[in-house]
């Protein structure tokens, strides 16, 4: 879910351009999206994990400390993006794997040049036509994956929104607590310097996390001071 949150947000920023070469980059992340369309299992995979939501936010219904409309709301976005998914016929990708046009880009794509103008004069004429013809067959191709990024958006957001931020201090950089038996689906850092990143190994024993320093194109370093961070363990 997270790398198609991450290829859905890639897609959306170039595609809104105007500019053909950002179209391109467009195209790539298209062939991406669709190799994860063509897993069999992520249909199922979704379907199960709001199953498990909707049980999980049916009993907050006799709670008085949570807002009933926003948990009916809530519920019922699961249902449309769930029916959504169901009813989906076919592979969602099957727009982009059948097509010709697009198939020879992609054959093209790891070659070094390969989508040249003198290699793909076609494709070249289509980046050098009308911003809205570019958009609209993007459009076309990305159409039956809307409902996954729709599921995926869905499912993310609820899941972050389980999990509660807790102040935590690195020291010397390095953190780690035992889940006390709970299993998280999710965790998240929030640090307010960033040249700092995170590197996290997780297993139902213990949760590390370590700092590490970016130093532009030199390695980066462990970080050796208190890193005071948010940490937020998401569950639903």
């Amino acid at each position: 879910m997270l790398r198609l949150e991450y290829l859905f947000a890639r897609f959306n920023h170039f595609i809104r351009s105007d500019d053909p070469e950002l179209h391109h980059n467009a195209i790539s992340i298209l062939f991406d999206l669709g190799d994860i369309g063509a897993r069999g299992d992520i249909k199922s995979l979704l379907l199960k994990e709001f199953e498990r939501q909707k049980y999980a936010l049916n009993g907050l219904k006799s709670s008085q400390k949570v807002d009933q409309e926003a948990l009916t709301q809530t519920l019922s976005e699961i249902d449309a993006v769930a029916a959504s998914i169901n009813q989906s016929a076919g592979r969602p990708n099957s727009a982009i794997t059948e097509s010709e046009w697009l198939n020879a880009i992609r054959t093209r794509l790891n070659i070094p040049g390969g989508t040249s103008p003198i290699d793909l004069p076609s494709y070249h004429a289509w980046k050098n036509s009308p911003t809205s013809e570019r958009r609209g067959l993007l459009e076309k191709y990305i159409g039956p994956l809307l409902p996954w990024q729709e599921a995926c958006q869905l499912f993310l957001r609820l899941l972050r929104q389980s999990g509660e931020a807790k102040d935590v201090v690195a020291h010397n950089g390095s953190f780690q607590q035992a889940p006390s038996g709970k299993v998280y689906q999710l965790m998240r850092i929030a640090v307010e310097d960033d040249t700092l990143f995170s590197e996290i190994s997780a297993n139902k024993y213990l949760l590390s996390v370590r700092f590490l320093k970016s130093e532009s194109d030199k390695k980066a370093q462990l970080v050796n001071a208190d890193v005071s961070f948010k940490l937020t363990l998401c569950q639903l």
